[in-house]
Order: C-alpha cells, then structure tokens, then sequence
C-alpha cells in the first residue's frame, strides 16, 4: 500500500489493478470499496426487502450456488446466506448444499471477509478479489462453478454496484456488466442506484480534490436508472422481471430477474 498527495489517498494493487481510498474523505470514493460501508447500510435492512419464494433449488443435484458481486467486507454475504439457508425452496426432504462466492476489487475488503468468516459456522463462503470488469473475471467464476459441479449460479446479488460500473466504463461497461452476469446465472438481483446517487459521487470527489469520473458527463443512460437497468436486463440479456421491492431506508429498491432464454442475444449497439 503507497500513499500520494492528492486528497490524501492510499492505493493497494490488486491484479495490476490501482484501488483507491480517501483518507480525507473515505466516502470520496471511485470505484464504492468503502471501508466502512455496513455501519450506514446495514444488512438486515437488505434482508428485509428480499421476497420469500423465488428461492428454488435444483431437485436434479441438490444444490443452491450464489455469487455476490462488489461483497465489501464480507457482512451481507454471510447474511444473505443465512437468508437462503432458510428460505431455499427444496422439494425434498433434505436440505440442498448451499454455497456462496463472494467477490470484490479491493483487496483490503476481501482481506475482512476471509478473516469474518468464522469456518466453525458451518457455512460454505468463499471470497475472491477480483475485478469483474477484467478478462481473467471469467476465469474466476467458472473455477469456482466447476468445483461446484455447475454451469450456472443459482442467483447472482448486485447490490449497489452497477453506478461504479457505469461511471467507471461507460453505457457500454453497464451493459457488458449485466450481460457478463446474466450469462452466468439463472437469476439476478441489481439493486441500482438513483441517478442523484452518481452527481453525489462526484461532488464528493471534487471536494477531496480527486479529479472527477471522466465519463461522467458522455452517459447516455441518465435519470430513470431502474428503467435503464430493466430493459438492459429484459430486452437484451434474456431475463424476465419476477418481483421488485419497496425502497429501503436509503431509498433504493431491489429488482429481481430470471432468465428465460439460454443466453444474451440482441447486443446494444450504443453507436446508434
């Protein structure tokens, strides 16, 4: 880990991968690893929007496998484990083997996840730090899916992280995101944040005197972002809408999907 002048800021490596913190201002964030993210968005306040119901195990090989992308420091995740141990529809008289991945940029997090993660719990919660943006992501995720015996995740969490992805790679980034996702699971949850959140992000890079996200001002998809999130989702990725939820206490709702179609065909051409 270095440190430089500007905003007084520490960087780690991760993967030839620079990421960032704010000593300044840790809410001064580019890429949403804040340190200490679940003492403003605490995790039972997640769980209480999640339905009961859409939670099915595969009767065929009795197994339920999730991945929780952008997991921070590991709370939600063993939550949502908790929540699925408990709410997995299985036909069966047995319990299905639950297993979850959990994966973030920043390897600091990752680092508080593994060490949080009690084995004596008996749950099945690997962590990885890993940039789903990057070329070797798929790597980690069919690794992970193999070991598992699977092709697919049986649910794939995006809580708060598409704004990260969009103000860091563009419309298109957005749109590789979800389908990259998609392509791997049957279904997904995005929580997506409203489009005061990204002017917010950016005033407070400027207040730190961190240079803002240069793509910024170049979005197309602005305004309505759960609109922009469900068409990505229904009309190009293969995903029909099964539920949403009310607002949280930080006012964001939860989109589920499930796929209906073995892959993401229709590629947006964002040229157009």
């Amino acid at each position: 880990m270095s440190s430089n002048d500007e905003g007084s800021i520490s960087e780690t490596e991760t993967r030839g991968y620079r990421v960032t913190h704010n000593k300044t201002d840790p809410g001064a964030c580019r890429h949403g690893n804040f340190i200490n993210y679940y003492q403003f968005h605490p995790a039972e306040e997640r769980l209480r929007q999640l339905p009961r119901g859409v939670w099915h195990a595969d009767p065929t090989d009795r197994k339920y496998v999730g991945l929780d992308v952008g997991c921070n420091a590991g709370n939600l995740t063993l939550a949502l484990y908790d929540f699925l141990r408990a709410n997995i529809d299985d036909s069966s008289s047995d319990n299905a083997d639950l297993s979850l991945l959990g994966v973030d940029l920043d390897p600091v997090l990752i680092e508080r996840a593994k060490e949080g993660n009690d084995p004596n719990t008996g749950r099945d919660v690997t962590y990885k730090c890993m940039d789903f943006m990057a070329a070797e992501s798929s790597g980690v995720i069919d690794e992970f899916l193999t070991s598992k015996g699977r092709d697919l995740f049986d649910v794939a969490f995006c809580f708060s992280v598409t704004m990260w992805i969009h103000l860091n790679h563009g419309d298109s980034g957005l749109v590789q995101f979800l389908r990259s996702v998609c392509e791997k699971t049957r279904i997904i949850l995005v929580e997506p944040q409203p489009w005061k959140c990204y002017r917010n992000a950016s005033r407070r890079l400027k207040r730190a005197n961190v240079a803002d996200f240069p793509m910024l001002q170049s979005l197309r998809y602005t305004g309505e972002m759960d609109t922009h999130v469900e068409n990505i989702l229904t009309e190009h990725c293969g995903f029909d809408k099964l539920t949403e939820s009310g607002n949280n206490d930080w006012g964001r709702k939860l989109l589920i999907f499930k796929r209906k179609q073995t892959k993401c065909d229709n590629l947006i051409d964002l040229n157009e």
